[in-house]
């Protein structure tokens, strides 16, 4: 029986055009002259997604004023790359931020749930090692879009060598799995907007134990942080270097990063922890594939970080946060990278749930119109991870038609 069955995903009924937002995607990062500057969603609904009208939602998205907005999403949004209507097959493990630096499915265990309330359940998932379990738990609260670690693999340095006691072997899929996205790739040419995501090492770093302790690590076991961290760079690089040679491609996004950026981390730690590794994954990415988009997800203050993502190879980044979230001038960036970084951003989710539909328009122009439309992609920093506000919704809606009114080439 075939494992890892690609998710293809049907065109909804409301007018979407796929191959329209496909084209003004891929336009933009190359400096194209296109129709309008991209919208991402603002809120938890894609394009793609199936006809709001018809979907049946058991949360708190199922009211009149999320399905309006959807709509609009659903007729003048585009899409995020690298969603895309033909998804590869999985081969990152399923644990969200490489929890168990992905290793073999076979030790792990899902445990069934428990209801530790009314709203919140508990998810347990034991990595069963030759030294001893480890286990990660989380918590979820209904109608909440977000989980909460409670307790993460790696507690102390004994469960390091539990981690790194697992034998480890990828098991790829079949390369005949892959041949419906590589079809898709082909027949888009240049405005396909499938890929894959990485999974920044920091951000494993964070995944199998807490800030506090990957930090007291750094300074006080600075040999251990690196074994995970060339760990981490050989197995990722495996699955990565894998992934290329079937075709996946052009998009990648890179998520996580943003715990190493400041003020978490100074530079010297982002030349240790970020360059060599995240770095590296990027150049075999740029020297496998002339065609390849990077992407970088990373909130907080990141405008130092600009020239060390150009040199690490990244094309675009997100969110691009203002004061005080970040610190970013999106003119000021816009006019000096121009060419260099698209921006995807900077309408913050807190200015959406505080300000006024006017104000949001005027955020949003100078989104659009400082420093020139052509390295732009209008994005919000997140969207709603619970039920927002009345005034969220009017700004949702402000936010999108704003975007094509000021957006028009």
């Amino acid at each position: 029986m075939e494992k890892n069955i690609l998710n293809i995903i049907e065109p909804n009924s409301v007018g979407f055009d796929y191959e329209a937002s496909c084209r003004r995607i891929c336009g933009t990062y190359r400096r194209d002259t296109v129709d309008r500057i991209p919208i991402i969603s603002p809120i938890p609904w894609h394009p793609c997604d199936d006809d709001i009208d018809s979907a049946e939602l058991g949360d708190w998205r199922n009211t009149k004023e999320f399905r309006k907005v959807a709509r609009l999403v659903q007729e003048h949004c585009d899409l995020s790359p690298p969603y895309n209507r033909v998804d590869p097959p999985q081969v990152f493990g399923g644990q969200s931020y490489q929890r168990f630096l992905e290793a073999p499915q076979e030790y792990i265990e899902t445990l069934q749930p428990e209801k530790v309330s009314d709203i919140r359940t508990r998810y347990t998932t034991v990595l069963h090692t030759p030294k001893g379990d480890l286990k990660w738990v989380y918590e979820n609260d209904k109608d909440i879009f977000t989980d909460w670690d409670r307790h993460k693999p790696v507690q102390c340095v004994e469960d390091v060598e539990k981690l790194l006691s697992v034998p480890y072997k990828f098991t790829p899929p079949t390369t005949s799995e892959f041949e419906p996205f590589r079809k898709h790739r082909a027949e888009m040419k240049e405005n396909a907007v499938g890929g894959s995501y990485v999974n920044s090492m920091v951000a494993m770093l964070c995944g199998i134990m807490s800030y506090e302790l990957m930090l007291e690590s750094i300074i006080t076991k600075p040999e251990i942080i690196k074994t995970l961290a060339d760990t981490w760079l050989d197995r990722t690089g495996e699955k990565v270097d894998f992934l290329l040679s079937q075709g996946i491609g052009p998009f990648w996004f890179f998520n996580g990063v943003e715990r190493a950026s400041p003020p978490m981390m100074g530079p010297r730690l982002w030349d240790e922890l970020v360059i060599p590794y995240d770095g590296e994954i990027m150049r075999r990415i740029k020297s496998a594939d002339p065609e390849a988009v990077i992407h970088v997800h990373c909130h907080g203050n990141t405008r130092t970080l600009l020239d060390s993502f150009v040199e690490m190879g990244a094309n675009s980044i997100c969110p691009t946060e203002p004061l005080p979230q970040g610190d970013v001038d999106i003119a000021e960036v816009k006019k000096t990278y121009d060419g260099k970084l698209v921006f995807r951003g900077n309408i913050e989710f807190l200015d959406m749930e505080t300000k006024q539909p006017d104000e949001i328009e005027q955020l949003v122009r100078r989104a659009i119109e400082d420093s020139g439309k052509k390295n732009v992609i209008l994005t919000p920093s997140s969207t709603p991870h619970e039920k927002p506000s009345d005034i969220f919704y009017a700004n949702a809606e402000r936010y999108i038609k704003a975007g094509l009114k000021y957006g028009k080439m």
